[in-house]
C-alpha cells in the first residue's frame, strides 16, 4: 500500500532561463568539489582554483550537525556561501536544506531549486526564501552546462518528473537534480559525480559520460553510502569505469555518525579496485571541516 504523508508542491516561480553563475563564468578552471562535514546530510562547494566557492550544492546538516548552539555568523563561518553565489538544492529532503535557516548568508541569495512534491516543512522554507527559482517538469532530462573559462564544467540534469499527487508519498531521491563536475583533456575527461541521494542508475547523465570514455575522479557516494536502490547495470557501470591516472579514485560517504539509518555500507562501493575512501565522521574526529575531492 502507498504511504500518504501530509505533502505539498515547492512554489516559486519556474525559470525560463538559466545561466551560469558569475562565479562560474569568471572561474579560470573548476578545482573540484569540497564536501563539508555536516552529520547527516550534504552541503558540497565547487571550488574554482582560486579556492573560491563558485556554487553551493545542497546546504543541509541534521543528526549530529555541528550547528547546534551556534550563532548565525558563526554558520556563516562553518558554512560560508558569498553574496554572489548560487544554492542548488538536489532534492527536498530536509537533510539536503535544513542548515539554511540557521544562518544567514544563504537565505539572501539565489537558490535554484527542483519543481517537487515534499513535505509541507520543506515547501515553507522555499516560500521565506527572497530569491528562489524552480526547475521546471518540462526540463527532465536534459542536461544543463556551466563552464569555466578553460572548459571545466558543472554539468547538471533534473532526472525525472515528480508525483502529480501531493497526497501520495513521493521519493525525492528519484526526482530531483544530480550533478557531475568534468575537466576535458584531449579524447578522455576526469568526471567528479556528485548524484545527491539519487540512485546511479536513475542519472542518465552519468551513463553519458562513462560512454564517452570520461575517467573517474571522485564521487560522492549517492543516499550517504546506502545499501538500496543498486542495480547490477550501476555494478557493472562502476567496475568498468577507468579511474583517472595518477592516483585512486576519492569516494566520499558523508553521513551522521550512529544515524538510524545504518549508513554507509562501503562494501558495495568494493568493485572500484582502485578506491579511497573517506567518511565524514572521520574528518570530525581529525577535525577537518571538509574533505576536497580534486582534478588531477
Amino acid at each position: 500500500m502507498t504511504e500518504k504523508l501530509k505533502r505539498a508542491r515547492i512554489g516559486g516561480a519556474d525559470v525560463t532561463s538559466i545561466k551560469a553563475p558569475v562565479g562560474v563564468s569568471r572561474a579560470n578552471a573548476i578545482s573540484g568539489a569540497r564536501i563539508y562535514d555536516v552529520g547527516q546530510g550534504d552541503a558540497i562547494a565547487i571550488i574554482d582554483d582560486a579556492d573560491r566557492t563558485i556554487l553551493q550544492l545542497d546546504y543541509g546538516g541534521r543528526q549530529g550537525n555541528p550547528f547546534e548552539g551556534k550563532s548565525s555568523g558563526e554558520v556563516d563561518r562553518m558554512l560560508p556561501v558569498t553574496s554572489d553565489a548560487l544554492v542548488m538544492v538536489t532534492h527536498w529532503d530536509e537533510d539536503h536544506w535544513s542548515t539554511g535557516p540557521k544562518g544567514a548568508a544563504a537565505k539572501a541569495v539565489d537558490w535554484l531549486v527542483p519543481r517537487q512534491v515534499t513535505s509541507p516543512r520543506a515547501v515553507r522554507f522555499a516560500a521565506d526564501l527572497k530569491k528562489v527559482r524552480c526547475i521546471p517538469e518540462t526540463m527532465v532530462g536534459s542536461i544543463v552546462e556551466f563552464t569555466a573559462r578553460n572548459g571545466d564544467a558543472i554539468l547538471w540534469q533534473k532526472i525525472a518528473p515528480s508525483s502529480p499527487s501531493p497526497s501520495i508519498h513521493e521519493n525525492c531521491n528519484k526526482t530531483g537534480v544530480a550533478v557531475a563536475l568534468l575537466r576535458r583533456s584531449g579524447a578522455r575527461g576526469q568526471v567528479i559525480l556528485l548524484p545527491g541521494d539519487a540512485p546511479f542508475h536513475e542519472v542518465p547523465l552519468f551513463q553519458h559520460l562513462y560512454l564517452a570514455g570520461m575517467t573517474l575522479t571522485g564521487l560522492v557516494a549517492f543516499h550517504h553510502g546506502s545499501k538500496y536502490h543498486w542495480t547490477d547495470a550501476t555494478r557493472s557501470m562502476l567496475r568498468f569505469w577507468p579511474v583517472t591516472p595518477g592516483g585512486a579514485c576519492d569516494v566520499v560517504f558523508s553521513y551522521g555518525a550512529g544515524n538510524s539509518y545504518g549508513h554507509p555500507h562501503p562494501n558495495e562501493y568494493a568493485m572500484l579496485a582502485a578506491r579511497r575512501e573517506i567518511s565524514t565522521p572521520t574528518l570530525r574526529t581529525a577535525k577537518a571541516p571538509h574533505h576536497d575531492i580534486l582534478f588531477r
